[in-house]
């Protein structure tokens, strides 16, 4: 293989990825099993809904200020640097939780958590997406298993240490864990790619390329239909006859395909093309939500929402890829801390619309606006793709050569 120059050795599989794996495991188990003890929050310490409320925001802005403002300097290669102080300040902000009171320590410990993820995942990502580009779909992937992973047991084990310790229980063990982790990220794997010496200051004149303009589009676009479905589907749900097992049940079975296609769908994304692969899947789960509103029941949505969890699995998994692509290997992680960035936005501009809609309307209604809203920003992010040529891996125009034998 002829390698470009200054880049390290690469290796053709993702075995030494396993430590990123678990570290995107740890991040997202710890941020998704506070959502399993909102309601509880609310009831021991009295909090408002509107407090619980702005306790979430607080998360999703910090995290979206990090990505935005920090992820570049993963590029400058302190990845490593990046993950280990996120690990310590998500271990801290689960120390806050352990001790806190009053609303606004709360507020403050979740958005310290937040701000941590935000730290960690840009890194982790582009450590993916460098590895090996003629693979990075693949091994996108590989990391979009062990998230959805961690989103999956995360909870799990947070009700489990609820029901067995008090409500307090799983940040302590949380925080110790995250502690236990700090090694893990201080000996993460060196960066293999290209990095950036510009010095700049920030992600945003990538914002002018337009094939990534059309990836955040497309990621911002299905991100609101995740802002509607936790904003709405419980509180239908509830609505149905179905109390928390169920909706619990429910959204694990979405995330469950996730990871069983994972990483054939990034595999898939590189042989016939993260674009192709992602707008099939998203197409398909903007019109199946569509019909949310004339499914009856529980049980067939649930079915219905599996479906969308296969689509899920091919779509936004190659939508790493398609963002990882449009820019040049030495601004991954700028590229992808903004796609994080776009997914927050668009989670959290659809999650009040939608439960209004869904208040005033009901399901009629909200689900057909919920999914032509996604149908027509990815397609508005396609248009926008149309035309351009990805900017790094095997189909750029400056991709290195590769002779037969790799």
């Amino acid at each position: 293989m002829i390698r470009r120059p200054g880049a390290a050795p690469r290796r053709r599989f993702g075995g030494d990825l396993l430590p990123f794996q678990v570290l995107m495991g740890v991040t997202a188990g710890g941020i998704g099993g506070i959502v399993t003890v909102l309601g509880e929050l609310r009831d021991e310490f009295g909090f408002s809904g509107t407090g619980i409320g702005v306790m979430v925001a607080s998360g999703f802005v910090a995290a979206f200020v990090s990505q935005v403002t920090l992820a570049r300097l993963a590029d400058m290669g302190h990845a490593r640097m990046m993950a280990t102080a996120g690990i310590g300040l998500s271990a801290a902000a689960m120390l806050m939780m352990v001790f806190a009171e009053g609303l606004a320590v709360w507020v403050l410990s979740r958005a310290v958590l937040g701000f941590a993820g935000g730290l960690i995942l840009p890194g982790v990502r582009r450590a993916a997406s460098v590895h090996d580009p003629a693979r990075a779909g693949e091994n996108l992937g590989r990391m979009v298993v062990a998230e959805t992973t961690g989103f999956i047991f995360g909870p799990v084990l947070t009700a489990l240490l609820v029901w067995a310790g008090g409500i307090r229980t799983p940040f302590a063990v949380f925080a110790g864990a995250m502690l236990l982790f700090v090694p893990v990220a201080m000996r993460l794997p060196p960066d293999r790619g290209l990095l950036d010496a510009s010095r700049r200051a920030t992600s945003f004149d990538l914002l002018s390329m337009r094939r990534l303009q059309g990836a955040l589009i497309m990621v911002g676009g299905y991100f609101m239909m995740i802002g509607a479905w936790e904003a709405v589907l419980p509180v239908m749900f509830a609505d149905r006859g179905a109390g928390a097992v169920a909706t619990g049940i429910a959204f694990t079975m979405v995330a469950v395909p996730i990871i069983l296609v994972g990483t054939r769908a990034g595999r898939l994304a590189d042989r016939v093309g993260p674009v192709r692969v992602t707008m099939a899947g998203l197409v398909v789960v903007s019109v199946l939500t569509m019909f949310y509103g004339v499914i009856p029941g529980v049980i067939p949505i649930v079915v219905a929402m599996v479906l969308v969890g296969f689509a899920d699995g091919y779509g936004f998994t190659a939508a790493h890829a398609v963002v990882a692509r449009a820019v040049p290997e030495r601004r991954q992680a700028a590229a992808l801390g903004l796609m994080g960035a776009a997914e927050v936005a668009g989670a959290a501009i659809a999650a009040l619309p939608a439960a209004l809609l869904y208040d005033r309307f009901g399901v009629g209604v909200t689900w057909p606006a919920v999914g032509l809203t996604v149908l027509a920003l990815v397609l508005a992010g396609w248009l926008r793709i149309r035309g351009t040529v990805p900017a790094s891996g095997p189909d750029a125009p400056d991709a290195p050569e590769v002779d037969a034998a790799t």
